[in-house]
């Protein structure tokens, strides 16, 4: 079989599968464009440098709306013009106007990637996908270009035109149903240090602050009700740190958390801070705490060169002010009386809608149809198969 002989099905197929390929490509780029970006292109990935440089910012908004209309156009008409004899111009639409209009697209496309290789410095994934994609359509187009078939009857079919539209739906639809109705992407990460105290599946929540801070005693009543509101599904961690070299304070917290009474303790030392020794123990007395254990605790050399290491690994996670909260991968520096808990309350919500967050209905719905179709498209194609193959 030579090139000009080869059956105009399969170079139809090729085009279809190829537009399939970019179109996937496309949709997930779309998400990130017009919905929630970093779904598909991680914070500070190559993808987000593409996005935000002058050649993005012009014109990326408009590349997967272009994607997703140009190769929806290549495949719808490559079971149009697949058995036509129209022509323009006396060029026939199905051998020479849609792999002219392919070979343009390709063009297109390898411009695009010169300019990401020589301006950019940088390849955006999904973008390298389609583009890929598009250059490889070349193939089938130029094929279809050649083609000295006369027969429209003598071409294989590799599936129901049912089976591809499940096929489209499914490439076209499903990154956008996925994408578009999940919840945001964080767009920076707690440092390790603070992550080192999450838990898996909790909203977790951790608060650096100091007894000394007049700005941590005005936030923890608030604070201390709020996430009672969310009761278990919170994880909290109370790194407490001096603000100057007297330590005091901190180490009997840590002696109180020993004994599992630091929020206890906790509220004692925010609502009257002292550093002397008999008005700590008198707060030991008030929540109930071991006095001995409490003394050999608070007289334990150790425990300086913990709320120590405490201060350093705090420094060391880029600690701007006290009080700082981190609920998951948000920071919340300072307390705006303003404000009150309205910060605090959106970023726990937010985490747990992500924690609750289910198939969106449209994703499952985009799945149900291209199933359908698949399955009808595959019982059609055994009730329609003839002796003689169809074209495409």
């Amino acid at each position: 079989m030579s090139l000009r002989s080869i059956p105009r099905g399969w170079l139809y197929t090729a085009i279809r599968l190829l537009s399939l390929s970019a179109l996937l490509f496309a949709s997930a780029l779309a998400v990130d464009y017009y919905f929630n970006a970093h779904t598909f292109c991680a914070p500070g990935a190559s993808c987000q440098v593409v996005a935000e440089s002058e050649f993005g910012q012009k014109y990326g908004r408009f590349l997967p709306a272009l994607g997703l209309v140009a190769y929806s156009f290549f495949f719808l008409t490559s079971f149009l013009f697949a058995r036509t004899k129209l022509k323009v111009f006396k060029m026939s639409l199905s051998t020479f106007w849609l792999p002219l209009a392919i070979i343009c697209c390709a063009m297109g496309a390898l411009l695009f990637i010169i300019v990401q290789s020589i301006e950019i410095h940088a390849f955006c994934w999904m973008c390298m996908g389609i583009d890929t994609s598009a250059i490889l359509m070349v193939i089938p187009a130029v094929l279809l270009m050649i083609n000295k078939s006369e027969s429209q009857t003598n071409t294989p079919t590799m599936l129901h035109h049912v089976a591809w539209i499940g096929l489209y739906i499914l490439a076209a639809a499903g990154p956008l149903t996925w994408g578009s109705f999940q919840p945001p992407a964080d767009t920076e990460q707690a440092p390790a240090y603070i992550r080192s105290f999450y838990h898996d599946g909790k909203i977790n929540v951790v608060e650096i602050s100091s007894f000394d801070c007049p700005h941590c005693r005005q936030l923890h009543p608030q604070l201390s009700e709020l996430l009672k509101e969310y009761g278990d599904r919170i994880n909290f961690t109370r790194l407490t740190i001096p603000l100057s070299d007297r330590k005091e304070a901190c180490v009997a917290y840590l002696c109180a958390e020993k004994q599992k009474k630091s929020e206890q303790y906790a509220d004692c030392l925010f609502k009257e801070p002292s550093k002397d020794p008999e008005k700590l123990l008198e707060y030991a007395r008030t929540c109930s705490i071991d006095e001995t254990i409490f003394n050999d605790c608070i007289n334990d050399p150790a425990m300086v060169e913990v709320v120590e290491q405490c201060r350093q690994d705090v420094k060391d996670s880029g600690f701007k002010g006290a009080p700082t909260v981190w609920i998951e991968n948000t920071p919340i520096v300072g307390f705006d009386a303003g404000k009150g808990m309205e910060p605090y309350r959106n970023a726990i919500e937010n985490r747990e809608i992500a924690l609750t967050q289910k198939l969106p209905i449209a994703f499952i719905i985009t799945c149900i149809l291209a199933l359908i179709a698949l399955i009808a498209g595959s019982i059609l194609s055994r009730f329609t198969q003839k002796q003689t193959p169809s074209d495409a």
